[in-house]
């Protein structure tokens, strides 16, 4: 069994490469199972793993580090029910440390089980390019931090998104990045290209099972702070409508909610949507530095009721994260023919980090 530990920032787009990463590997015959992970419990990259058919099981309540014991759990879930060849574990975007707190451990206390332990992190290509061009990212110090300490220990370092780089833009970060990196191996990527992520795919499965692998210094101090800057919420919310318009008002909630976090200046790690209805189920993704425009088909569709799943990670505290949310679905209830029905709702900040292990 290989074990694909994929890391990096929240909003660098991960789930979306492993989703194309596991459609390739299954199309290949290759049993793939994926592993997703956040501290919260009610998770829009379960719901797209699962809506894409790809058997998945889940970490919640803390990353992969502090809840080995889940993880090691998980992996024998998915060994008993899928005897998948291959793996993707997927980290919370907050965490760093994961050669010394998951890899090691992984290698240490299942080596009777497993053939291969790879490590990628991802990283947004406009927010490396601004990191390298010296400007200031849109985080706390703390924060950048654990951003900083993500590109550190990749083993494979994933580019990501470069497709929303202009070809000046992409010339420029792809020299500089090669200048700033020079013995890491780096992947630029655009993980909606079937391509492009075959190729991220063969390179992890050729990396050797007997390769070193580096932990690296971590100020545990700066790294709680880091992930204490930022607020959690997640919400699923029933909204229905008498005139057949809850997608057009989901569409209208979020609009408001972007907007609302941008006019207070509130760095976005990420917001994220998962719509259900009339048996349809779509996942939207915005991001500090990208807006996703959405078509217009979707917008025009037309129902009475719309579950909608929100995970949103923003520098700022919960009550203020909570507030925005209240404010906007009073909003909406004041609309004649809606009804808004709470299903699910958790705000927090993160613990301080804890790891179940740390082989250095």
């Amino acid at each position: 069994m290989k074990i694909h530990l994929v890391g990096g920032f929240l909003g660098s787009g991960k789930t979306t490469a492993i989703a194309n990463a596991s459609k390739l590997l299954t199309d290949k015959n290759e049993k793939t199972s994926v592993i997703t992970n956040d501290q919260g419990d009610y998770l829009v990259d379960s719901r797209f793993i699962q809506q894409s058919n790809i058997p998945f099981t889940e970490v919640t309540g803390g990353c992969f580090c502090c809840n080995y014991n889940q993880l090691d759990s998980q992996i024998n879930t998915l060994k008993e029910n899928f005897n998948p060849s291959v793996i993707f574990a997927e980290t919370v975007g907050s965490c760093t440390d994961l050669i010394a707190t998951v890899l090691k451990p992984l290698l240490k206390y299942r080596e009777s089980d497993i053939e291969q332990v790879t490590f990628s992190s991802f990283v947004d290509s406009q927010l490396l390019l601004m990191h390298l061009l010296g400007n200031t990212l849109p985080f706390s110090m703390e924060t950048n931090y654990i951003w900083e300490k993500q590109i550190e220990e990749a083993e494979i370092l994933i580019v990501n998104k470069v497709d929303l780089l202009t070809p000046d833009e992409f010339a420029k970060l792809k020299k500089m990045a090669k200048d700033t990196f020079p013995f890491k191996q780096l992947l630029f990527q655009n993980s909606l290209n079937s391509d492009s992520v075959s190729n991220w795919v063969e390179n992890i499965s050729k990396v050797q099972s007997l390769k070193e692998h580096k932990s690296i210094d971590v100020d545990y101090n700066k790294y709680g702070a880091g992930e204490a800057n930022l607020a959690w919420l997640d919400e699923e919310i029933e909204i229905t409508s008498t005139n057949g318009s809850s997608v057009e008002l989901v569409f209208e909630f979020i609009k408001k909610l972007t907007a609302e976090v941008t006019a207070k200046n509130l760095p976005i790690g990420h917001l994220k949507f998962f719509l259900s209805f009339n048996g349809q189920f779509h996942k939207l993704s915005y991001t500090t530095i990208l807006e996703k425009d959405t078509p217009n088909s979707l917008k025009l569709e037309k129902t009475n009721t719309v579950d909608l799943l929100v995970n949103a990670r923003i520098q700022t505290t919960p009550d203020v994260l909570r507030k925005i949310f209240i404010d906007l679905l009073n909003q909406l209830k004041s609309q004649n023919g809606v009804t808004i029905y709470e299903k699910h709702l958790s705000y927090f900040q993160p613990g301080f980090p804890n790891p179940t292990h740390r082989l250095v």
